[in-house]
């Protein structure tokens, strides 16, 4: 028995029609007749007709598919990032390739060497923690493809970035606490080379200004996420001799660790410091003791706003363009008051 694959060529040939005439059909072209269309997609799923995407992708000169690249998929914030870039993409035509880089340089490398390989249309990613030159990152503008920087972006490069309004959401918890009393207010944040991290931290010092609260670089501590920097960083704020009464944290998990840290290693001051954390976790609600509050940050609408970015600079490239930052609101969650 014959499985030769049914081609346009074969559908024209059939119903003596030109292959052009066919292929209007299929893409329901206004210039085609309703009768032809039925005759020319009848015949079509008759013969189980697949169009030929490698020669649609080569006319038109798209791959019809995105990356994106994130750190880490066991984080909450990012798996809702991807599923909102995903459905996005989806919705509009495109397949997407999800990588993970496990915060390493090298890993991220390679996987942006992958996606190049595969000839993706637009790349979308949240650098890893390691990532301090962006040169292979760059190799996709220089080759033409548009990239979407979200969450983190270095603070030196100059590209489109969507990420949560982390000034205005710290400036909003500092305003918070100083209304429950509280003058020590500590901070930890992430790399100060993202832009994130530069702004949660200019949101914090203009929060204390706004309350004519001086500014005590002491009462800011840095950690790379992981439970024994966290901890690391908690200490440093506990064994100042003037103690902070309440610290802002830059990820929930952060602020987790700083809770344990200061049952385990502070439990005379552990019911007296209140905590707020980024991200909104729903599970820390269930906690016996939970912290005071966490900002809700919106991680699907990121993603989708990364996917309505990223479609326009493929479908509308500009040689000149001016970089886009896209700021989407946290809004403050308390869990005790």
């Amino acid at each position: 028995m014959d499985h030769k694959r049914a081609t346009i060529k074969d559908i024209a040939a059939t119903l003596r029609i030109s292959p052009s005439t066919v292929s209007k059909a299929l893409r329901d072209h206004p210039n085609i007749g309703v009768v032809t269309k039925e005759r020319v997609k009848k015949l079509a799923q008759q013969l189980h007709f697949v169009p030929n995407q490698a020669a649609i992708r080569f006319k038109q000169q798209k791959s019809f598919t995105l990356g994106i690249v994130i750190p880490n998929m066991l984080d909450h914030f990012y798996v809702a990032a991807v599923e909102g870039f995903e459905r996005f993409a989806y919705d509009n035509g495109y397949n997407v390739l999800i990588c993970q880089s496990h915060e390493s340089l090298q890993r991220e490398k390679e996987l942006l060497c992958t996606l190049q390989a595969n000839r993706v249309d637009g790349l979308v990613i949240a650098i890893s923690r390691e990532t301090a030159d962006t040169t292979h990152i760059n190799e996709f503008v220089h080759a033409g493809i548009p990239i979407v920087y979200f969450i983190r972006k270095p603070i030196n490069e100059e590209y489109h970035c969507v990420c949560s309004d982390v000034y205005k959401g710290a400036t909003d918890a500092v305003a918070y606490l100083v209304s429950r009393g509280h003058l020590r207010i500590g901070l930890i944040n992430a790399s100060s080379f993202w832009t994130t991290s530069r702004d949660r931290f200019l949101g914090y010092r203009d929060g204390l200004i706004q309350h004519q609260i001086p500014f005590d670089k002491s009462l800011v501590q840095e950690s790379d996420f992981t439970q024994e920097h966290n901890f690391q960083a908690t200490r440093r704020l506990m064994q100042l001799p003037n103690p902070p009464t309440a610290i802002l944290s830059f990820k929930d998990q952060v602020m987790l660790d700083a809770h344990n840290c200061l049952r385990r290693e502070f439990a005379s001051n552990a019911d007296t410091i209140e905590l707020i954390g980024y991200g909104a976790n729903p599970m820390i609600q269930y906690l016996e003791r939970p912290p005071l509050a966490s900002l809700k940050e919106q991680p699907y609408e990121i993603g989708q706003k990364s996917g309505l970015l990223l479609l326009d600079l493929i479908n509308h490239p500009q040689p000149g363009y001016e970089p886009q930052l896209i700021k989407v609101p946290c809004e403050l969650q308390v869990f005790t008051a």
